[in-house]
């Protein structure tokens, strides 16, 4: 319902905005835009000049329909580090255009930065709505931290909102065996624990993860930390990171990571240690506060007889009639022309379209009438002041995913249902 009065204010203010004939250029046009929209004459216009108050609220509404507060100001828009790059990559791998979701097979392999996904992942991300990137922000927790700085990880998890419900996460370590400075060939326990405050404020307390064992294994390593990103959301004071630990039994003391080939803080930027999230929305729709605004109808205007107003975009003249059927239409709004870039990674904007045009006796084919439309058509005819004509409204709605930065430099990538208008017909 959000998405579908988000599209509904956008497309009053495009009407709006032709009632009151502000410029408009074509779309090649390289001037500031915010958004284009169908002129029902088979062309689509540019809104080049879009007042300040319009800017703002547009603005408002789709922050408000992405479930942000506010506009995110991420303190870095780094996107080569591991954990943006790896959303990115799979943001590009297997968006589909059509549904607008991440379509992916788990029936075969699935390769994300030459590593093959686990099914836990392939279920994640096609069942998650919200898939969140952490980067490890160890030296910014522990600032003086210096022996066991690639053993500790910190992730600022404080956007994260209680309301979503996790399905799985996973800390993620890159090895690369030509760093290794101990034999490859033999086997490695890594053990994960949760570092919880003791009874001394200098006492840390290791509780158990996960663990895993690894020989030959290069590249992308996984350890599951579900548990801890469930703890550290519910209670955020109690957030003091992970330790890993590695053992050999040929080796009687504890191995550092960079020893078997791990890369840690100071290694290349895109194999870095980060954590990645998947989260379900519980909310099924944003609460979006009613505005009052001029352009609502008013009140006393109850009759449903059809008084078209002329307007130089919409009602030219009566040879256009048949571009006036319903049909889909073009609304795209730009980011990137709203100044989001920085914080809006992908896409660069948002093609909603939208469902305009009459409802009018006989409806043809091509306007996906309902039964109750053609029966409601005839009584209109017959009686127009007390019925209305149908409407044209979407008959098919599909998801976009945006790929964003929150105010930590967190990557996140997230579905938004029914936001794009697939096709119309009466109703």
């Amino acid at each position: 319902m959000a998405a579908k009065a988000i599209i509904s204010w956008l497309v009053s203010l495009f009407v709006w905005l032709s009632v009151q004939r502000w410029e408009s250029v074509s779309v090649l046009s390289s001037s500031p835009i915010s958004f284009y929209a169908d002129n029902r004459l088979d062309q689509t216009v540019a809104y080049k000049y879009l007042p300040s108050k319009e800017r703002k609220e547009m603005q408002s509404e789709i922050l408000s329909l992405l479930g942000l507060h506010h506009r995110p100001k991420p303190r870095s828009h780094v996107t080569e580090n591991s954990a943006p790059k790896y959303l990115i990559d799979l943001y590009k791998s297997f968006l589909d255009e059509d549904s607008g979701n991440l379509k992916i097979n788990s029936k075969a392999p699935v390769v994300i930065e030459g590593e093959v996904l686990s099914n836990n992942s392939l279920h994640a991300i096609n069942d998650s709505d919200i898939i969140m990137s952490f980067v490890n922000q160890i030296h910014r927790k522990a600032p003086h931290l210096r022996h066991d700085r690639d053993r500790r990880f910190w992730f600022d998890v404080s956007e994260v909102s209680p309301e979503e419900t996790i399905m799985d996460a996973e800390l993620r370590l890159f090895r690369d065996l030509t760093d290794s400075s101990l034999p490859s060939n033999l086997t490695y326990h890594l053990t994960l624990y949760m570092l919880s405050q003791g009874d001394d404020p200098e006492d840390k307390v290791l509780n158990y993860v996960s663990d895993q064992r690894i020989t030959f294994d290069e590249g992308w390593i996984s350890l599951n930390v579900t548990d801890p990103m469930i703890t550290w959301i519910t209670f955020p004071h109690q957030n003091l990171g992970l330790y890993l630990r590695i053992r050999a039994h040929q080796i009687e003391r504890d191995i550092d990571p960079h020893e078997i080939g791990i890369i840690g803080t100071n290694g290349p930027k895109d194999r870095q240690p980060f954590t990645i999230a998947f989260f379900k929305s519980r909310s099924h729709g944003n609460v979006r506060r009613i505005r009052q605004t001029s352009r609502k109808r008013q009140r006393s205007d109850v009759s449903f007889y059809d008084h078209d107003e002329w307007n130089p975009y919409l009602n030219p003249n009566d040879r256009y009639a048949s571009g006036r059927s319903c049909q889909k239409r073009t609304l795209y709004v730009s980011f990137r022309d709203l100044g989001w870039q920085d914080w809006i990674i992908a896409p660069d904007g948002y093609a909603a379209f939208f469902c305009d045009g009459e409802c009018s006796f006989p409806l043809n084919a091509h306007m996906n009438a309902t039964n109750h439309a053609i029966v409601q058509t005839l009584v209109h005819l017959m009686n127009p002041y007390n019925v209305p004509k149908p409407c044209c409204a979407p008959t098919k709605l599909s998801a976009i995913m945006v790929l964003y930065f929150d105010d930590n430099s967190n990557v996140i990538l997230k579905k938004y249902k029914n936001m794009v208008v697939k096709s119309c017909g009466c109703h």
